[in-house]
């Protein structure tokens, strides 16, 4: 049975999303600001690639990007997300370094449910646009496809992106053939690794025919020259095509701008909370003062588990601004200072961390807790997490909240919040019901006082196969009260009595009790079930938790 206390625990996992850093053009307020690129007529995307293979009931890795266009009119960070369909969505974050037209890379999180097309909306700034993403069964098979061109030349190859020696390829950095598809199915198209490039693709084809398929070019240039690129099928089908890689330039004149040992105008964007990782939206503005064009590299010493560096390419001369991204994961609260050296010059600048999470069921990302089975093994425990990812249930937008073993997520719930409201979607059978009720419920309401009460009625239902109806008493027994659980302190406790009823027409029945007790900040800290009348009492307290 799945009572109140399985439907909201707590849960973490850090998503972290790396940005490639462009050549600089900075605009000192941090965000950027433009439009997506579209079709006027269909709202699609344009142009936009989708990379990897999308298949019913299984997980999506690092393989399963969107990669899309933006105008842009201002540079700075960024977050560029769709919405969640059919169990899954897509998400970008980092810095834009140039106005103009950007191309960005966003990840896929979650799992596919279904088989079919997905048309995903893409949100940036104020502007929209639409992928489609075709989801295949858990039983597609492999497509059969030769390379047009084999065993020469490449036809119709394109080359896209600038290849310089030393400069890490980019998600520009894409070779596009076409191929020739003689059974539909799912593929991996590579290419050799030569002279330090790597260019692939995975994906499925729906149709039969000649059509194109972008390759994403991975790696370093080690060397100037024209290259010959060797693509395969895996088969017998290979073609090659042509990358010319420039001579790199060297390294620039330039320090950093300094008022009395501080790096003058710096500034930093994105949220620094203690235990959770630090992503692309993590940057810090330095200004420098650039004399000679060149390659750069600004790096900082390592702080409270932080760190934060940047490299790319002086285009112009003067003062300007130079993003530095952060990386590692902070371990306390405070405000830290870090010194940042370019060449002979450095400067210092301070970045404070914070974690003011107040509610008392936490509904933040990654956040993760463990609780046992009191009396139990270590076999009785429980590990919870919170997924990025959200569900939509009757117009409601609900959190999920996952129970995993071993990483592997074996059950879901859904809680959303209001203010000091929280709610959960009660979707089991509880009890000797037949069938599981679909039914939004107040868990607490943390305004309330001790005393106050409130139901919930889940409606018509069967019990046993008579028709019965369904509804919770809550109440508030205890409120303020600090509690030691599994040698732990915890403060600000909350402590909700439910008392689960079945009523076959003549009255209501009770079958189960439950307490919960909710810390602020901490979320449920311990909770207690008993059949009515008692037979079985199931008592689990929190071990352990990391709330962000």
């Amino acid at each position: 049975m799945k009572f109140i206390k399985y439907l909201l625990l707590i849960i973490t996992s850090v998503v972290f999303i790396a940005a490639c850093q462009k050549e600089l053009s900075f605009d000192i307020d941090g965000v950027a600001r433009g439009t997506l690129k579209e079709d006027a007529t269909t709202n699609e995307c344009l142009p936009s690639t989708v990379n990897g293979i999308y298949k019913a009931d299984s997980i999506l890795n690092n393989t399963n990007f969107i990669d899309i266009q933006v105008n842009l009119t201002s540079t700075g960070t960024y977050d560029i997300v769709s919405d969640t369909i059919n169990g899954y969505s897509f998400r970008g974050t980092g810095t834009f370094g140039l106005v103009g037209l950007n191309t960005v890379r966003l990840y896929a999180t979650g799992k596919p449910v279904v088989a079919g097309v997905d048309a995903f909306t893409i949100k940036f700034d104020n502007s929209t646009c639409i992928v489609n993403v075709i989801v295949i069964g858990a039983s597609t098979g492999a497509a059969v496809f030769t390379l047009q061109g084999a065993p020469g030349t490449c036809s119709g190859a394109i080359i896209n992106g600038t290849y310089t020696v030393g400069t890490v390829l980019t998600i520009d950095n894409t070779a596009t053939i076409t191929v020739n598809v003689i059974t539909p199915g799912t593929y991996f198209l590579g290419a050799a690794t030569i002279n330090g490039m790597v260019f692939s693709s995975t994906g499925y084809f729906p149709n039969t025919g000649i059509q194109s398929v972008t390759l994403n070019g991975t790696g370093v240039p080690l060397t100037a020259g024209a290259f010959n690129v060797t693509a395969s099928n895996g088969g017998s089908s290979n073609c090659t095509f042509s990358v010319t890689v420039a001579a790199g330039s060297g390294p620039a004149t330039y320090s950093l701008d300094v008022t009395a040992g501080a790096c003058s105008g710096a500034t930093y964007t994105g949220t620094y909370a203690a235990g959770v990782p630090l992503a692309g939206t993590n940057v810090v503005l330095v200004n420098v003062t650039v004399t000679t064009l060149g390659t750069y590299t600004i790096t900082t010493d390592t702080n409270n588990g932080m760190t934060f560096s940047g490299s790319g390419t002086f285009l112009t001369t003067g003062t300007q601004p130079v993003p530095l991204t952060g990386s590692g994961t902070p371990v306390a609260n405070g405000i830290f200072n870090f010194t940042a050296t370019a060449g002979t010059s450095t400067c210092t600048f301070s970045v404070t961390v914070t974690s003011d999470n107040l509610d008392y069921l936490p509904e933040t990302t990654f956040s993760n807790w463990s609780d046992k089975l009191v009396g139990g093994t270590a076999a009785d425990t429980s590990y919870w997490q919170v997924s990025p990812n959200s569900i939509v249930k009757s117009g409601l937008t609900y959190r999920i909240f996952e129970i995993k073993n071993q990483g592997i997520t074996v059950d879901s719930f859904y809680q959303r919040k209001n203010g000091g409201l929280y709610y959960q979607y009660y979707d089991g059978a509880f009890g000797n019901f037949d069938a599981p009720f679909n039914k939004d419920g107040l868990l607490l309401d943390s305004n309330l006082a001790v005393n106050a009460s409130w139901v919930t009625d889940l409606g018509n239902n069967t019990w046993s196969g008579l028709p019965a109806t369904a509804l919770i008493e809550c109440l508030i027994t205890a409120k303020g009260v600090t509690a030691v659980i599994a040698g732990n302190t915890y403060t600000n406790i909350i402590k909700v009595q439910y008392t689960f009823n079945y009523n076959l027409g003549s009255g209501n029945i009770v079958y189960a009790t439950e307490e919960s007790w909710y810390a602020k900040g901490k979320g449920i800290v311990y909770d207690k079930y008993q059949d009515f009348p008692v037979t079985t009492t199931l008592e689990r307290e929190t071990t352990r938790q990391q709330i962000f």
